[in-house]
Parts: structure tokens; sequence; C-alpha cells
């Protein structure tokens, strides 16, 4: 629902007394009656199930109660902020364990600025001005073309996505492959006819077994200025069209392979098509190493969240400065 799941324990320990009782009711009734009454131990399991599944209801009632409440007095940002984080997979991180092997632990600071931005908070100790010369903010670190960083958030989400699909057994994975030259077809003036245009990830095996599959990535910051009017999921589908009126014709066309855009907005949220491709890779990796398919969704969706989780903190903070060479383009070191 957008929260952090930490209880009120002043309130939350009334719910569970009462919860507690009303389950364990038809135990205690049989340890009284001695099973005078003709009751079993099967019978106590099924009623203790039946009370169990009725006080989860309750509390499923009362969280959403309370999250209209909460929703009913909060301020756009903050509104927007608690959709961003009911997206599936944009809270994942914050139920995995921090197992350094995996790269899932926090630092204190960074996990103090991803709660702010998780909730869209102030932070008052950033920079008043940008490397570029813009005022500087949280939104506007993240959507900054000096530094790089946006470019390294994407390679690194990349990469993730492709490592992930090797070991789901599908071979080859290729990243920044060049695509097939395009002379002598006709494309719509929106699609990337350019002889250098490159496909983020090519590999064999996702749909269909030899077919070439070809994904392209793409992250952007759903709190940019100019997608502050603009729905979560209208965000995700214009991006994801604007993918496919970029490649999807050539790659049918030229590369005969099938084309999968995969958008992620940096609070972790993605689109549907990749919601489709992760499942599929959540079966292949189930299939080849014998694992349950609900932990499998889980580590995918961990996985993918700390890679864009940790991206974003770096560009958040990280230095954003013009540079300038401080070498020629050419050294010839002999000289030296």
């Amino acid at each position: 629902m957008g929260g952090l799941a930490i209880e009120d324990p002043t309130e939350a320990a009334k719910h569970q007394y009462s919860s507690s009782r009303f389950i364990n009711t038809p135990l205690v009734e049989l340890i009284l009656s001695d099973g005078s009454e003709g009751g079993t131990i099967a019978n106590v399991e099924s009623c203790a199930a039946k009370n169990k599944k009725e006080c989860e209801e309750a509390a499923q009632e009362r969280a959403e109660l309370e999250l209209k409440s909460i929703v009913s007095e909060a301020d756009d940002r903050l509104k927007r902020a608690l959709e961003l984080n009911s997206e599936q997979g944009s809270s994942s991180w914050l139920s995995a364990r921090p197992l350094k092997h995996l790269d899932h632990e926090l630092n204190q600071r960074e996990f103090v600025d991803a709660i702010r931005l998780r909730y869209g908070f102030h932070f008052s100790d950033l920079p008043s001005k940008c490397g570029c010369g813009a005022d500087n903010n949280a939104d506007h670190a993240l959507i900054c073309k000096v530094g790089g960083f946006d470019i390294w958030r994407h390679d690194h989400l990349r990469d993730t996505m492709a490592e992930l699909f090797r070991y789901a057994g599908l071979k080859p994975v290729n990243t920044e492959q060049l695509l097939l030259p395009c002379e002598g077809h006709t494309f719509p003036v929106s699609a990337n006819t350019r002889d250098d245009a490159r496909m983020d990830i090519v590999c064999r095996g996702l749909w269909r077994d030899m077919e070439a599959s070809y994904l392209d990535v793409r992250v952007f910051h759903p709190n940019a200025p100019s997608y502050q009017k603009t729905s979560i999921a209208q965000l995700h589908r214009t991006h994801q069209n604007q993918k496919k009126m970029a490649y999807l014709r050539r790659v049918l066309n030229v590369e005969q392979g099938s084309f999968t855009p995969l958008v992620f907005a940096t609070s972790g949220g993605f689109a549907p098509e990749v919601k489709r491709v992760l499942e599929c890779v959540g079966n292949k990796i189930c299939s080849k190493h014998q694992e349950g398919l609900s932990e499998t969704m889980s580590f995918i969706r961990q996985k993918l969240r700390f890679s864009l989780l940790r991206s974003t903190l770096v560009a958040l903070r990280g230095t954003k400065r013009r540079v300038v060479p401080f070498m020629p383009s050419e050294v010839d070191f002999r000289v030296t």
C-alpha cells in the first residue's frame, strides 16, 4: 500500500490479542470439554484456519481504511509517492535481507536517502546549485544529464537484466549489439534507421526456442516536472510506445525477431511488458534451478530494485560538473 509495514504497537496489540483469542477459541473449547462433545483435532484445525482467514481479512480492511484516511489528508506530492510505492516491485528492497554477497546492503545515509526519495521528503543537505547551473533538488538530480549518471543508471540496469537472462539459461545473451543495416526498407519517421543503432539486450529462447529476442531498456523519473500531471500508468504506456515506434518494425522486418521494451521508473515500478518478461524469466529459472516460483520472483524483483536504487542514490549525490579533459586526445609517451 506504499507504507513501511511498521505498525504502532500500542494500537496493533489490541487487535492482535483479540485475533489470537478468536483463532484459538475452538482449541480452548476442546480442552475445556475434554473431548466429551465429540470434537477432534481435525475440526479444531479447520475452525482455527477459518477464523484466521477472517482475522486477516479484517486486518486488510483496517489497513485500507487507514490508507484512505492518510490519502484524504495528504498533499499532491505525498499522494503521488504513495501511488508510486504501491507499484509492484517498488517496495521489494524493504523486505530484502541485507546480504552483502547479493549487494543488498545499504549504509546509514543511503537508507535515509532512500526513505526520503520514497516519500518525496525534502533534502536539506543537497547543493543549492547543480553543476549544469540550474537550481538543484532531488528531482533535478535524477534527470540532469551532466555527469552521465543517467547513462550509468541505464547501463547498470541493462547489465542486471542480462545477468538474469544468463542465469535463466538463455544463450547467447549479448549487450549493445549493432542492428543490421535497413537500406531497402521503408519505416515511419519515428523509427530509428541509423546504421549505428544498437539494441541493449539480444538473446535467444526467451519467448520461443531459437527465436531472437531484442530488448531495449529505458529508465524515467516519474516526478520530473514535465510528468507531474500525467498518471503513472500513462507514463509507462507512453515510454513503451515510444520504444516500439523506434524499433519494433525494424526488428520484425530486418532482424526477423521479436522486440520488447523494458521500461522502468526510478521509483522501482515497471511497465506491463516488463512484467511479462520477468514472469517468463522466473519460470525458466524455476525449471533450470528447481526453485519455487514465489521465491524466484521475489529474488528477481529485489535484484532489479537494488540495481535501480543504488544507481539512483549515486545520481542523487554524485558530483555533477562539466569535465574538461586534462590530457590531449593523443599522447606520445616517448616524449615524457
